[in-house]
């Protein structure tokens, strides 16, 4: 019983020492005053427009995902739609083709918006050496290459 005390004592003041040991204070430090000088500066900083999609993720393979109206789409690094938004969900490229879903399900595209597999299946992985495997409606699995063809084997 005293056995037990003295670890249950052990314990309860390691855990309250460790928990002080990561509380922070916030602090601020001061900002050195800035030098205005009268020079006229030059500047080689790209201004961005404000973007016309409700949202916008980042570049993978020179194109972005957007989304307008609740649907999505891709655009090029100039702002130049690539695809018009009217997918329910799209996916970043993975070697060069892009997971998109429709209103009946999972297709592929590639980076110029060509339709490589029919958006029809319940499931696409990211492709892996040149294959990915594919869940059909019914729950039959494939896999298929960057054309979209059935390559087989599990």
């Amino acid at each position: 019983m005293r056995r037990n005390l003295i670890y249950i004592s052990f314990l309860f003041v390691f855990l309250f020492t460790t928990s002080l040991s990561f509380a922070q204070k916030e602090t601020k430090t001061k900002q050195p005053a800035k030098k205005e000088t009268t020079k006229a500066k030059t500047t080689t900083e790209k201004t961005t427009k404000s973007s016309k999609y409700e949202i916008q993720g980042p570049f993978c393979n020179g194109l972005a995902r957007v989304r307008m109206n609740k649907k999505w789409g891709y655009i090029d690094t100039n702002g130049v739609e690539v695809v018009k938004p009217k997918y329910i969900q799209v996916e970043n490229f993975n070697e060069g083709l892009a997971r998109v879903r429709g209103q009946k399900g999972w297709g592929l595209i590639d980076t110029t918006g060509t339709i490589i597999l029919v958006a029809e299946f319940n499931y696409i992985s990211d492709f892996t050496d040149g294959k990915a495997l594919v869940r059909m409606i019914g729950g039959q699995e494939t896999y298929i290459n960057k054309k979209g063809q059935n390559i087989g084997g599990r």
